[in-house]
C-alpha cells in the first residue's frame, strides 16, 4: 500500500510540474527553461505573498491542479509531447532510487539540519517562522528559499517533513539535470555525447577519482571493510586536500603526495552533484547547482533564438534570487553575468540590458521582505587575500582539476575561430586563478581558513566547467579534439565505481521507509517513542545533547513534528553570533540528562518543556540517571513507560497539567 501511495505521490508532482512547464512554453520554447522558469515564478510569488500572510496547509489545491494538469497535457502528450519530460524524468528516476534505498534522515552530516529547516516552513505561518530548534525565535538567519519550495510540496500534498525532504531532494536535482540537457542539447546532436556530459555531472567525481585506486589499498575484503572503504573513496573524491591526502596508505600515493610536516594541512573541499546524491543532503547548494545551470541555459538559449524578452528577464531575476537561495554564489553567478554581456558586446550582440535590470529589480521587489527579515541577522564576512600557508598545495590542486584544465586547454585551442569556447576557457581559468588568491572571511581559521570558500566557489565553478566546455568541446569539427575531451569526461566517470560498491555492500535497513524515520522505527523502543509523539499535543520536547552537532539530538522532535527545546547548539551559535544563552541552555541539558542538574523540575516547567524523551541513547549514555531523574521529576512530570526491556524502562515524561 505504501508503494501505491509513493507512486501516486510521484505522479501528481511530476504531472503538476509539467504542465506548469507546458503553460510557460509559450514564452520559452525550451521545455526544461519554461518547466523551470514556472517553478521559480511561483515559488518566489508564493515566498512574498506569505511574508504578509501565512497561507496554512495547501491540500486542497493538488486535486484541482492535477485535473487541469491532466487537461492541458492531454492533447500536447498524446502526440509525443511527453519525450520533452524525459530529461527531468530520468535523473529524477536515478535519485529516487538512490533515496529510496538509503532514505534515512538522522545524525549523520546535515540531514537533521535541513529537516529542521522543513519544518520551520511545513505549518505554512506567516514568515518568517519560528525556529523549530529554538523556538522562541524566528527563522530569520539562513537562506531558506530552498527548503521553503519544499515545504511548500508538503503542504500541497499532505506530507510529513521527512518525505517531502527526500522528494524534495530528488526533484532538485532533477531540475539542475534537466537544465545541463538544456545546454548540451544545443552543442551535442549526437545521442552519447549528450548523455556522456549528464553521467560526469550526474555520477562524475573530481579528478581524483581515477587516482583512487593507486592511492589507497585494501586489505580487508569483509562486507563492513568493502562498505567502509566505498564510503571512504567517496569522500576521498570531496574532502583530498588537508584531508584524505593525508590518508593516503600505497608507496605509489606517498610518492604522489608526499606529506608536509611544516605545517598543518589545509582542509580545502570540493562537492559535486554525485556527492550529495550519495549523502542525501537536501542544502543551499543543491538549489545553487539548479540556478547555475538555469543561467546558462539561459544564455545558450540566447545565442540561438529570437524570444530574447523573457528569456533576458528570467537571466536577470536569476542573480538575486542567490540572495535567498545560497548568497555564497552571488558574486561568481555576478561575475558571470557580467562576462556573458562583455562577450555579447564583443560580439557585436546585445546583451538585453534593460530586460536584466527589469527581471534582476522585479525579484529583488519579491525578495524584498525576506532580505528585509533576513539581513540584519545575516554573519558579517569580508573578501580577504589568501596568506601564503593557504594556499592549493600544487599536486593536490593538479589532482582535483586537471579534468578542467584539460578541457580549458582544447577550449583554447580553437582559438578566435570559436569566440565562446575562448571566452568560456578564459573565464574559467581566470576564476580558477582568483580564487587561489581571494577568500570569503568568514569565522572559521586555521585548517578550515578557506573552507567554506572552495566549498562554495569551487563546487561551482567545477560542473559550470565541465558543462560549458565539455560540450563546447565534444562539438567541435575536430575529430582529434572531441576523442580527446571525452577523456576527462570518462575519467571522472570512474566516480561511478565506489558508487556501486557502496550499493552493494551498505547495509539497506530502511528500503523504501522515505519518511527518512527508519533508523527510529527499526528500534522497538524508538519507534514506540515516536508512535507517541507523533498522537500527542503539539509541545517542546527535550532530548539529550551529546556534541554540540551531527548526533541524533532533535530526531524524535522532528520525525514527530514536534518542536525541539534545542537543537544542534553549534550550528545555531554560529547562526546566532555566538549569543552565550545557547551553550549555557546545552551545558544544563548535558547536565540534566546526567542527572546533575540542580531543581531540575521547576527549572525544566520554566522552559516550557512538554515532553522529555528517555531512549536508548539517553540509557547509553547514562544508565544510572534514569533513576535520579524519576526522583527528580515526579512532582512535575508524569513518566509514561512506553516499553520495558531487560530491566530498562523507555519512554517520555509528560508535564503534569
Amino acid at each position: 500500500m505504501y508503494l501505491i501511495y509513493l507512486v501516486l505521490t510521484v505522479f501528481i508532482l511530476l504531472i503538476n510540474l509539467a504542465a506548469l512547464g507546458r503553460v510557460f512554453t509559450y514564452y520559452f520554447a525550451d521545455a526544461q527553461i519554461a518547466r523551470a522558469s514556472g517553478t521559480l515564478t511561483l515559488l518566489t510569488s508564493l515566498f512574498f505573498i506569505e511574508h504578509f500572510v501565512g497561507l496554512g496547509s495547501l491540500n486542497w489545491v493538488w486535486p484541482l491542479s492535477t485535473l487541469c494538469s491532466i487537461a492541458i497535457l492531454f492533447k500536447h502528450w498524446k502526440t509525443g509531447g511527453w519525450r520533452a519530460e524525459l530529461p527531468f524524468w530520468l535523473p529524477f528516476l536515478y535519485v529516487f532510487a538512490w533515496r529510496f534505498v538509503f532514505p534515512d534522515i538522522d545524525g549523520q552530516s546535515e540531514h537533521l539540519t535541513d529537516l529542521a529547516f522543513i519544518s520551520n516552513y511545513i505549518s505554512g505561518s506567516r514568515l518568517p517562522p519560528s525556529d523549530v530548534w529554538l523556538p522562541a525565535y524566528k527563522f530569520d538567519i539562513y537562506y531558506g528559499f530552498l527548503h521553503y519550495a519544499t515545504a511548500l510540496a508538503g503542504r500541497i500534498l499532505a506530507l510529513p517533513a521527512g518525505l517531502a525532504m527526500n522528494l524534495g531532494f530528488c526533484l532538485t536535482i532533477a531540475f539542475s539535470m534537466s537544465l545541463a540537457w538544456s545546454v548540451v542539447y544545443h552543442f551535442c546532436s549526437i545521442t552519447w555525447k549528450k548523455f556522456l556530459v549528464i553521467a560526469a555531472l550526474l555520477m562524475g567525481g573530481t579528478g581524483v577519482s581515477p587516482l583512487v585506486p593507486i592511492l589507497y589499498s585494501q586489505t580487508d575484503a569483509s562486507p563492513i571493510a568493502n562498505t567502509q572503504a566505498a564510503v571512504n573513496q567517496l569522500w576521498a573524491n570531496t574532502r583530498f586536500t588537508g584531508l584524505y591526502d593525508q590518508q593516503i596508505n600505497t608507496p605509489a600515493g606517498a610518492a604522489l603526495f608526499p606529506k608536509v610536516a611544516e605545517s598543518a594541512p589545509r582542509e580545502l573541499p570540493l562537492e559535486t552533484l554525485a556527492y550529495y546524491v550519495y549523502l542525501g543532503d537536501l542544502h543551499p547548494p543543491l538549489a545553487g547547482f539548479a540556478l547555475l545551470f538555469f543561467a546558462l541555459a539561459l544564455m545558450i538559449k540566447l545565442e540561438r533564438t529570437q524570444q530574447a524578452k523573457p528569456l533576458s528577464i528570467a537571466l536577470g531575476a536569476s542573480l538575486p534570487l542567490l540572495l535567498a537561495v545560497n548568497a555564497w554564489n552571488l558574486p561568481l553567478q555576478g561575475l558571470l553575468l557580467l562576462a556573458w554581456c562583455g562577450y555579447r558586446r564583443h560580439s557585436g550582440q546585445s546583451c538585453y540590458f534593460k530586460h536584466l535590470i527589469f527581471g534582476a529589480s522585479l525579484a529583488l521587489l519579491l525578495l524584498y521582505p525576506f532580505i528585509n527579515s533576513y539581513a540584519p541577522n545575516a554573519l558579517s564576512a569580508g573578501f580577504a587575500f589568501v596568506v601564503s600557508e593557504d594556499h592549493t598545495p600544487l599536486r593536490q590542486g593538479l589532482a582535483i582539476w586537471w579534468p578542467v584544465l584539460w578541457l580549458a586547454a582544447l577550449a583554447l585551442s580553437q582559438g578566435k575561430e570559436n569566440k565562446l569556447a575562448l571566452w568560456c576557457a578564459a573565464g574559467v581559468l581566470l576564476l580558477l586563478v582568483g580564487m587561489e588568491f581571494i577568500y570569503i572571511n568568514d569565522p572559521l581559521s586555521g585548517s578550515y581558513n578557506r573552507f567554506n570558500s572552495t566549498l562554495k566557489w569551487w563546487s561551482w565553478l567545477y560542473p559550470a566547467a565541465l558543462l560549458l566546455l565539455g560540450s563546447i568541446n565534444l562539438s567541435s569539427q575536430a575529430y582529434w579534439r572531441r576523442c580527446l575531451a571525452a577523456v576527462p569526461l570518462l575519467a571522472v566517470c570512474t566516480y561511478a565505481l565506489p558508487q556501486a560498491q557502496y550499493w552493494l555492500y551498505q547495509p539497506k535497513t530502511s528500503l523504501g521507509q522515505l519518511a527518512g524515520d527508519g533508523w527510529l522505527k527499526n528500534d522497538v523502543a524508538h519507534w514506540a517513542i515516536l508512535k507517541h509523539l507523533r498522537s500527542a499535543e503539539k509541545g517542546l520536547v527535550l532530548e539529550g545533547l551529546d556534541a554540540g552537532s551531527y548526533t541524533a539530538a532533535s530526531a524524535f522532535a522532528l520525525h514527530s513534528g514536534q518542536a525541539a527545546a534545542l537543537g544542534w547548539p553549534d550550528h545555531e551559535s554560529l547562526w546566532r553570533n555566538q549569543a552565550p544563552f545557547i551553550q549555557a541552555q546545552a551545558d544544563k541539558i548535558r547536565a540534566f540528562y546526567h542527572g546533575n542538574l540542580p531543581d531540575a523540575g521547576p527549572w525544566l516547567v520554566s522552559q516550557n518543556i512538554r515532553y522529555i524523551v528517555w531512549s536508548r541513547f539517553d540509557q547509553a549514555r547514562s544508565p544510572a540517571a534514569f533513576a535520579l531523574l524519576r526522583q527528580q521529576l515526579t512532582a512535575q512530570y508524569a513518566w509514561r513507560i512506553l516499553l520495558a526491556e531487560n530491566g530498562m524502562e523507555f519512554g517520555v515524561w509528560e508535564q503534569r497539567n
